[in-house]
């Protein structure tokens, strides 16, 4: 799976032009393009939501909606716990133009930051990571999937610590989907961390209580509407199944099936192939079993390339095949939902099945 090889056959006059244009320009490009279209639009939808939400907490006010099917089903509210809106009330005081542009660049540092610390050193990972639709999905619409990837790169650098907990507490609870890493830390025995997390939960559970008491108690109906709105036109095991003609009871039936595989698949890697492993195996669970998977969560499939795979190889160019399909959501199409699912399933497969060495301080070990 290696492509090393590939680029050392080809001649040199021709081989760092390739590398050049292909690692650096075309990321830069990229970056810049998206720069472009937030200067001049103000920036994704997602960034819009949390802005509204973040100036909605800095006058007091609750930044949900009444949980209904017409509101919710309109795909531009704020479905996030409120603390999460506290770190966006500094972009509602810039003008909407800037924040958009400075958000952009914060989520590209993110991105990067978190490659980094999960020990990925080749220069040329960094840039076809920038150049994968899920990257240019999260990045191009506002949200917080770099910022996910960067908590979890965090919780993963300092596994070792107390604070691990607090980083993969904060990404599962501004994402509920993501508690396999909090699975993680109790089959891996980590009780200091799992100690922290707990710690961390509750006290955004009391920041919520504080500010938006009216909107906690709301919360879980939000959730419920929003699942029974959004999920035909995910690309989940679960819409892939309501698309095929399965009834809501049995998807929801599969959800918890792949829910409990999930939990069961994290113990079995632990112990037959050590914590990083496992904790590959947890986010790969995390995007499977959530009942609704939008493009942009694949993000989190760096976590399981990054650390197995911390040196450029085939399988870090997978996220780029989703070219085929850059929709956002799925609308219940079934081969756009299969080929989502197809490459989640190889990258899950690829990454499990060997691993390369990593580089120096953050070299493979055994668990």
């Amino acid at each position: 799976m290696d492509v090393r090889p590939f680029l050392r056959r080809l001649p040199a006059r021709y081989r760092r032009p390739l590398e050049v244009g292909l690692f650096v320009e075309v990321p830069l490009l990229v970056v810049l393009v998206l720069a472009y279209l937030a200067a001049g639009h103000g920036g994704g939808g997602d960034f819009e939501i949390f802005r509204k939400a973040g100036n909605a907490v800095l006058h007091g006010r609750s930044p949900y909606v009444r949980p209904t099917p017409e509101l919710m089903g309109s795909n531009d509210r704020f479905v996030y716990p409120t603390p999460f809106a506290l770190p966006f009330v500094p972009f509602a005081l810039l003008p909407e133009k800037v924040g958009a542009v400075v958000y952009l660049f914060l989520c590209v540092a993110a991105v990067l930051g978190a490659l980094w610390l999960f020990g990925v050193r080749d220069r040329r990972c960094f840039g076809v990571a920038l150049i994968g639709v899920p990257v240019y999905s999260a990045i191009g619409i506002g949200t917080i999937g770099p910022f996910l990837l960067l908590l979890l790169a965090l919780g993963w650098r300092y596994r070792q610590r107390r604070i691990a907990g607090v980083p993969l507490a904060l990404a599962a609870a501004a994402k509920l989907f993501v508690w396999p890493v909090l699975v993680w830390l109790v089959v891996t025995r980590r009780w200091r961390g799992a100690c922290g997390a707990i710690a961390t939960l509750a006290g955004v559970l009391l920041v919520w209580l504080a500010i938006d008491p009216s909107g906690m108690r709301r919360y879980p109906e939000t959730v419920r509407v929003l699942n029974e709105v959004e999920r035909w036109k995910s690309y989940s095991p679960q819409t892939f199944a309501l698309s095929l003609g399965l009834s809501v009871t049995e998807a929801e039936a599969l959800a918890v099936l792949i829910a409990l595989i999930t939990v069961a698949a994290i113990v079995v890697a632990a112990r037959s192939r050590g914590e990083r492993h496992a904790f590959s195996v947890a986010i790969v669970g995390a995007v499977v079993a959530t009942p609704i998977l939008w493009l942009h969560y694949l993000i989190l499939l760096l976590v399981p390339i990054a650390l197995t795979r911390p040196r450029l190889s085939r399988v870090w160019f997978l996220p780029v095949v989703l070219w085929v399909s850059p929709h956002p959501e799925s609308l219940g199409v079934i081969w756009r939902i299969a080929v989502v699912l197809a490459t989640v399933v190889v990258i899950a497969v690829v990454t499990y099945v060997r691993a390369q060495p990593a580089y120096g301080r953050n070299a493979i070990v055994r668990a």
